[in-house]
């Protein structure tokens, strides 16, 4: 018994359908790729994204709580200020609009982790003796970095010309300038600008 055979016009069309499938599944195959990198790197810039407004939020509230040091009081004594290289201890006054309504003392500095980097802490007590400080007055600024490192710009001694120190003593008299420099791991998104802060209690 004869087998019909496919008729050459047939056997031609069918190899076009494959190349024609083969064809598709290429170009979907291209668009899949293709979209997967563009996902890649919208993901990528939104994590930049995120981390800069992260370091930009920090930066905004250490300029604005080392902008808002007591002033000198009546009785010409001045607030307790003391600068370390690893960070400082300052007085800020009361502020009805931070919910601050008595003098507070803020400590700057960085703690230890396990995993050998340091978090920027913040602590904060009421500037009264015998204060004690709350479970709440401890936050987290910055965790996970690599560096953290204090400088002090001024007159360290009576008329003396103001110089940058690695800690700051003078206990009549505050700095101009507080420098903040904070390193991370080369592979973290986060950056941290050079950072100088003119202090609020300047005479």
């Amino acid at each position: 018994m004869n087998e019909a055979r496919p008729e050459a016009g047939q056997a031609g069309f069918t190899l076009v359908e494959v190349v024609v499938c083969l064809a598709l599944a290429s170009l979907i195959g291209l668009l899949l790729v293709q979209t997967l990198q563009i996902a890649s790197r919208a993901s990528g810039a939104a994590g930049r994204v995120a981390a800069a407004e992260e370091v930009q939020s920090v930066r905004d509230h250490l300029r604005r709580t080392l902008g808002s040091l007591v002033r000198r009081r009546t009785d010409g004594r001045r607030p307790f200020f003391l600068g370390r290289p690893d960070g400082l201890d300052a007085v800020i006054a009361p502020d009805a609009a931070a919910e601050r309504p008595a003098e507070t003392q803020v400590t700057l500095a960085g703690t230890a982790r396990t995993d050998r980097r340091l978090d920027l802490i913040e602590r904060r007590r009421l500037a009264e003796p015998g204060a004690e400080v709350g479970a709440g007055d401890e936050e987290v600024l910055l965790a996970g970095v690599t560096g953290l490192s204090f400088r002090y710009f001024g007159v360290p001694t009576g008329n003396a010309p103001a110089v940058w120190l690695a800690q700051w003593t003078r206990p009549d008299r505050a700095p101009k300038l507080v420098e903040i420099r904070i390193a991370f791991d080369p592979g973290d998104r986060r950056r941290w600008p050079p950072f100088l802060v003119a202090l609020g209690d300047r005479p």
